[in-house]
Parts: structure tokens; sequence; C-alpha cells
């Protein structure tokens, strides 16, 4: 659910070897329901999201959300039984506590592979104020969720298991998984299915949105429908795509500059590739801007892109729809 739209992914499969996308739906939200991460409408957000559901056409309760990564604390910290008296959930408490107060929020803890006499521990915590009236939401919606997770985990998910089926090869390796989504570009440097480092960018189809409404003094929604490719002027690619091309390389630049300071020199190596998905993330030549600018392959990706599909799932409208199905493709994948 981002201030947008609500989007839902319904999976089926016996094991992660055989992922079935059974049906998607994909719902446009008003401007007054959702601003930024904060709710103000909840009796329409309900509404909204009964609706979305209602598509799906299932009676499947295995339900998985998200939080935004902007409304959680994640931390890693090293364990190590040796060095401390606490047990692992003591010791995630105690970290926590470092952070903010117990009292205040839900949080949860899991370890990393690693080696056993220093393990690391991821840390998650979210405000019980920003969790509450999402999960109140759900439940008025009838849709109480398994598990919540967080988007950029969910956003990991979906890329690992596209690099598993897809290009197995680059799992050992260190790659950039970027998300351009309608307000944020989400970046995660990842190696064996780990997270090493992320960096939250403000830029996004909202961004673009303003550049083309400023170039070519139009509203609102004559700007989306050029963002979506229908009535272009002859010089939007030079005016708008290529500027926003600029942006979005420069900023994937920062973050690679920013993650190679803090590398320590037996820790170092080169990120081997870039892979974008999102909303906003197929830009005409973008992948080739990235590539003169950080001197690494680009490639654009829908992850949910690899999986065989029922006969509910439209293939053109999946191809349509299917680079901003990151996230929601992330949450179900959890759910199996």
């Amino acid at each position: 659910v981002t201030q947008n739209a609500i989007k839902m992914v319904y999976l089926s499969g016996r094991n992660l070897n055989q992922v079935q996308l059974e049906k998607y739906s994909v719902v446009r939200l008003p401007k007054n329901i959702i601003k930024g991460n904060r709710i103000l409408d909840y009796d329409q957000l309900v509404s909204y999201l009964q609706h979305a559901y209602t598509q799906l056409n299932t009676n499947n309760r295995n339900i998985v959300v998200a939080m935004p990564q902007t409304l959680t604390t994640i931390e890693t910290v090293s364990y190590s039984a040796k060095d401390t008296d606490m047990d692992v959930e003591g010791f995630a408490e105690f970290e926590i506590a470092q952070l903010v107060p117990l009292e205040e929020v839900n949080y949860d803890y899991q370890m990393l592979s690693g080696n056993p006499s220093q393990n690391k521990l991821l840390l998650v915590a979210s405000r019980k104020e920003d969790i509450e009236p999402r999960l109140e939401a759900f439940d008025s919606a009838n849709l109480t969720p398994k598990f919540l997770d967080v988007d950029i985990f969910a956003q990991a998910n979906a890329f690992n298991y596209w690099l598993n089926d897809q290009s197995p090869e680059l799992q050992g390796e260190k790659i950039v998984v970027v998300n351009i989504s309608e307000s944020e570009m989400y970046s995660l440097v990842m190696q064996d299915g780990q997270i090493l480092y992320r960096q939250e960018s403000p830029l996004g189809g909202e961004q673009l949105n303003q550049l083309i409404q400023r170039t070519y003094q139009v509203s609102e929604e004559q700007a989306q429908v050029m963002q979506k490719g229908g009535d272009r002027p002859a010089d939007y690619q030079i005016q708008i795509s290529d500027r926003f091309n600029v942006q979005v390389a420069q900023e994937i630049q920062r973050v690679l500059q920013f993650y190679y300071t803090t590398q320590s020199g037996e820790q170092f190596s080169n990120i081997k590739h870039i892979f974008l998905t999102g909303a906003v993330s197929a830009q005409i030549e973008l992948t080739e801007v990235i590539f003169s600018q950080t001197n690494t392959a680009a490639e654009c990706i829908n992850p949910i892109s690899c999986l065989q599909y029922g006969k509910q799932v439209d293939a053109s409208e999946l191809h349509q729809d299917g680079s901003g199905l990151t996230v929601a493709f992330g949450l179900a994948l959890r759910g199996l």
C-alpha cells in the first residue's frame, strides 16, 4: 500500500521451485486517502482494500503486508555468545532499547548466516503509532495479516527469486537492485541474498511528473498520460527522458560512492551489475545512461515476469504492470 495505489499479488506453489502467479490487482488511490506514509481517510482505505482483494477472486487468507522502510528502524549488530551473558532474545531487546524505547515499538530480530562465533543479528522495529493504524485498516477490511514485513526486504526477496531462476551465476557477486517507485527510489547492494547496504532517495514518478508539468505547462493528469507514453511532444525524449535519466544515473552513482566508502580493504570488490525495477524504471535509454555514468552494466527487469501464470492473468497487462509489482511479489513469496 502506497499513497498512490494498492497492489496485491496472489501466488500458489507447493515449493519455491513451482510458483505460479494466479492473479494480481492494482487499484489506484485518490489523493485524499494516504499522504506520504500517513493515513488520512481510514474508511475509504478499508473500502479500497476490500475492492482490491475482491479483484483477486480468492478466499485465500494467507496475507503478508509491508511497513515502509521510512517508518522502520533497521540495524545489523554482531552477537557473540561467548562475549555476553545474554541469550539472543535478551541481546536483541537490549540493542533495540538503545535505539528506541521498547514500550513504544513492535520489534523482531533474525540471526543472519555467518561465523557461528560472531553472528550477525538483524534488528527491526517500528513505532506502534505507525503500525497500529495500518493493522486496524487491514483488520476492518477482513484482511488480517499473517506476517508484517518491510518493503525493502520484500524487494530483496523478489530479486533473489529472479536471480536464482534467471542469473544464478550472479548470486555470489555484489549487485545493486534499484526500485524506482512513484515517490522514491530504494537502492540495495546485495550479495548471496543478503542486503549489504541500502539507501533511499526522493526520486520517482512524482518528480518525473513535476518535470513534465513544468516543461510543458500541463496539468498533473496530462503529465501522467505523457509519462505512460501517450500524447507526447516530439521533443519529449530530449526535454524529459534524457534529463530524468541523468538524475537517476547520478543518484545511483552517489549510492555506489557512499557504499564504497563503507568498505574495508579486505571486503572491497566492485559491483558487477545494476538491476532496475519499479513503476518508473522503464525509461528509454536509462540503462545506457547509467552505464556511461557508473561504468557498470545496467538492466531493467520485472522479477515477477519469470513466473508461470494462470489463465486469469492477462499477459499483455502483466507486461505493462509487472515493473510496479516487485514489492507485492516479494511479500507474496514470504507467505509461501
